[in-house]
C-alpha cells in the first residue's frame, strides 16, 4: 500500500518542538472553509511513496520527528500506520494535523492516533482564526498531549511564526502561520522568487 504525499520539508521548527520533518498528504474531504492548502484537498496527483521507502527516506534525514499534515493525514490511515509504527520504533516523535474530532475517528484512524505524541484536532473555521494561537488557526482546534514525551512547556516560543523555503529551482514555498499583515507583504513574492521590495521592522 502507498501512500499520496504531496510535499516533503526535510526540516522546519514550525510545526511542533524541535527540528522536525513535515509532510503534507494529498486528499481532503472536509473542505473547511478558508483552508489554507485548498490545493491538497484532491486525492489526485502528489507522490505516491512506498511505505518503507518513505520510512527509510524520513530515517536518514535526522530530525526530532516527523509532523503530517495535509490534506488530510488519516484520510489514509492504513496506508500511514505502518510508517508510524516505524517511526516510533527508532524513537522519532510524531505530530499529527487531524480536521477530525477524536469520536468521528473510525478503528484505522484512531490506531494512527495513539503513535501520536503530539496532535491537533478539530476542523479549521474561519470564523474563530487566530494568529496569536501556538501550532493551530482556528479557537476551536485543540493541541492534546498524547504521550510524556512533551507537554506544554514545549509550547514556547512566538505563535505565529512562518518559514520561506526557496527551492533549488527558485520555487517559492511560505510554511506556518503568518498573520494577514504579513501575508500581505508577502503577495509580491512570485513562484520565480521576484520579490517586491518589503520593509522589516
Amino acid at each position: 500500500m502507498k501512500l499520496r504525499i504531496d510535499n516533503i520539508v526535510e526540516k522546519t521548527r514550525i510545526y511542533g518542538p524541535g527540528w522536525r520533518t513535515a509532510i503534507w498528504v494529498k486528499g481532503c474531504t472536509l473542505a473547511c472553509e478558508g483552508c489554507w492548502n485548498q490545493d491538497l484537498w484532491p486525492h489526485e496527483g502528489g507522490t505516491l511513496w512506498n511505505q518503507d521507502d518513505l520510512l527509510t527516506h524520513l530515517l536518514s534525514i535526522k530530525t526530532e520527528g516527523v509532523t503530517f499534515l495535509g490534506g488530510e493525514p488519516l484520510q489514509q490511515p492504513k496506508a500511514l500506520l505502518p510508517v508510524l509504527q516505524g517511526l516510533k520504533q527508532e524513537g522519532r516523535s510524531i505530530f499529527i494535523y487531524s480536521g477530525y474530532d477524536e469520536e468521528e475517528m473510525n478503528s484505522s484512524q484512531k490506531a494512527c492516533l495513539e503513535l501520536a505524541d503530539i496532535a491537533v484536532l478539530g476542523r479549521y473555521v474561519q470564523e474563530l482564526r487566530n494568529t496569536n494561537l501556538k501550532w493551530r488557526g482556528s479557537e476551536n482546534q485543540t493541541v492534546e498531549f498524547r504521550s510524556n514525551r512533551y507537554d506544554e512547556s514545549d509550547m514556547g516560543g512566538e505563535a505565529n511564526q512562518f518559514e520561506v523555503h526557496i527551492s533549488k529551482d527558485g520555487h517559492v514555498k511560505i510554511i506556518g502561520y503568518p498573520d494577514d499583515e504579513t501575508i500581505e507583504k508577502l503577495i509580491g513574492m512570485d513562484e520565480n522568487m521576484n520579490p517586491q521590495p518589503v520593509e522589516t521592522d
